[in-house]
């Protein structure tokens, strides 16, 4: 779901609606502390806490497919290209003096290139300049690294012209609409070749034992002055080239940042009514989040509508979902209404089940507005029955018993993140609603960092309940198509995690990918999405609510900001600062 269109403008709904809990006093403006404050000076340090904990740092390799990988460590310090803004607008960050276009020569359609033009004052911390070098190192970083996540997009460059440091010159075999994703977006970002002596001039740079527990260099506001499994430390990096009037903000305030591990939620949530930790950003637990900080002085809390969709992803090679019509039946074995009504609706009232195709949302442009293609599967135990002995399955002995087939009890692999207490408790929700449809769950969970950097790109998944987004376009090409499917072939690289291979859908997908009008591809995507929805390829669930809470008796300016984005509340913390009463 890398993919954005040439010429669009989308409006992310995420950010209006907001609902706000203002803790111990009245409400105060948004960014504002509950404390009366002198302004911003700077100096002081502050703890956040982070919900997971990623197993390495590398932002190529399958590491940095967990989201709290970018939240806790990459996007502090990582430079961007273009990159999303509030409004959810591709839009050119401090790295670039304007985002390219077909009007300023930026965007050429025949041959395809992207022309970046790179601000003059842009350095790395080690006051050396960000240069055309950089991007191309970074390219062919990602191309030739061992287990990269994703090369979607970068395997499309022909080459990068680097002859004026100041000016990237990306020239494609083909166009890509994706093109704002690339050293950029959300999940992207740009790589020092100084800082990798040994690998800077090879024509293939292999990064796989990189960068696992430090990044030696820094393009954002904040150095990483040390990560370990138990801490990240930033330091203020004083060359950083944004500017107080641009989208990123200026040099940081604070002198320090600590984030710190706090995976269990309860242990999060009172690390900051204790004060131990200044800010949290949780996922909304099977609990109101905003009900828990209530009433507790200096503490302020605001959910939103999130930028992220929680699905049950089914690994198609997996028995016995290997069989189209077990996971036809299982459409129809879970009851997705249960889980919003019972779970979700807890920090986001207007929560809805989502029956978009994948991976569109309902409210984030117009690819889920006409075609809705996973509407038809409604919690129908008696029809998964019916379904599953039509394909010789058993399904008539004692009433919430698994059907048989050649006397096996039908049982199905579950997995989930162990200490996340919304999906574990959505996970005990669907387990027993799914009895009464011959479905039998083996329960198997496991740490974020084991899920999303092993389990999930090793396959040792059969239905895995977890998130994804975090882009405003719907392409389906790195999650869905044939070739990125992880193998040991192609050492386990890519994030079709399903092994869901359709010949139709995966053409589909490429076509989208180089079609520039928003109209005709929208209609690409009504004919995948109804490709998914025909092989039953996952069940979508919810969009993620986005919660995040504060001691604004010890942070001031805009704390809150970034809640409703897919960056993650922490993506602007160089604009926070210390309150003084």
């Amino acid at each position: 779901m890398r993919l954005q269109s040439l010429v669009r403008v989308i409006a992310l709904s995420a950010v209006a609606g907001l609902v706000a809990v203002a803790c111990g006093g009245a409400k105060t403006p948004s960014g504002a502390s509950a404390s009366p404050t002198r302004g911003p000076t700077r100096g002081g340090s502050i703890v956040l806490g982070a919900e997971q904990w990623p197993e390495c740092v590398n932002p190529i390799t399958s590491c940095s497919s967990a989201t709290w990988t970018w939240y806790s460590v990459l996007e502090q310090v990582l430079p961007y290209a273009m990159v999303l803004d509030l409004n959810g607008n591709f839009v050119a960050s401090p790295l670039l003096t304007e985002a390219p276009t077909l009007d300023n020569g930026g965007i050429t359609q025949n041959p395809f290139t992207i022309t970046y033009h790179l601000n003059p004052n842009a350095n790395w911390s080690d006051g050396t300049p960000i240069t055309s070098s950089d991007f191309d190192f970074t390219w062919r970083a990602i191309l030739n690294t061992t287990g990269a996540y994703t090369t979607t997009g970068y395997n499309q460059i022909k080459s990068i012209v680097t002859t004026d440091p100041k000016t990237v010159v990306m020239r494609f075999n083909k166009v890509f609409v994706d093109w704002p994703d690339l050293f950029g977006g959300v999940y992207q970002g740009l790589i020092e070749k100084a800082a990798f002596p040994k690998f800077a001039n090879s024509a293939k740079p292999n990064l796989q034992n990189q960068m696992l527990d430090s990044i030696p260099f820094s393009g954002g506001p904040w150095i990483l002055k040390s990560w370990t499994k138990d801490q990240a430390v930033f330091t203020r990096n004083d060359k950083w080239y944004g500017t107080a009037s641009s989208a990123r903000g200026g040099i940081p305030w604070l002198d320090q940042v600590t984030i710190v591990p706090r995976t269990d939620q309860p242990t999060e949530i009172q690390s900051l009514l204790t004060g131990e930790v200044d800010a949290i950003y949780p996922q909304p637990s099977d609990v109101s989040l905003l009900d828990q900080v209530k009433g507790t002085a200096g503490v302020t809390a605001k959910g939103t509508d999130g930028a992220y969709f929680e699905a049950l992803w089914f690994n198609h090679d997996s028995a016995p979902l290997n069989d189209p019509m077990v996971r036809e039946a299982l459409m129809y074995a879970i009851d997705r209404q249960a889980v919003v009504n019972t779970i979700i609706k807890l920090n986001n009232p207007n929560a809805q089940v989502l029956n978009c195709g994948f991976v569109a949302f309902p409210n984030i442009g117009n690819w889920c507005k006409d075609v809705q293609p996973f509407s038809q599967f409604t919690y129908d135990p008696q029809k998964a029955m019916q379904i599953l002995e039509a394909d010789g399955y058993t399904c008539t002995g004692v009433p919430n018993s698994p059907c048989t087939k050649n006397g096996a009890p039908l049982t199905v692999q579950y997995s989930t993140v162990a200490d996340n207490t919304r999906r574990t408790t959505t996970q005990q929700l669907i387990q027993a609603k799914a009895k009464a449809a011959g479905f039998q769950f083996s329960i198997k969970n496991y740490e974020a960092g084991v899920l999303f950097g092993d389990v999930g790109p090793h396959g040792k998944f059969t239905v895995a309940d977890y998130a994804t987004g975090g882009s405003v376009d719907p392409s389906d090409t790195s999650t869905l198509a044939c070739e990125n499917i992880p193998t040991s072939k192609n050492q386990f690289a890519g994030g079709n995690w399903n092994h869901w291979c359709d010949a139709q859908a995966t053409s589909l997908m490429h076509q989208s990918d180089q079609e520039l009008d928003p109209a005709a591809r929208l209609k690409l995507f009504d004919q995948i999405y109804q490709l998914e929805a025909k092989d039953f390829v996952s069940l979508p669930l919810y969009v993620l609510p986005n919660v995040g809470a504060w001691r604004a008796d010890k942070i001031g300016g805009p704390v809150d900001a970034y809640i409703p984005s897919n960056l993650g509340m922490f993506y602007n913390m160089n604009e926070w600062y210390l309150v003084h009463s």
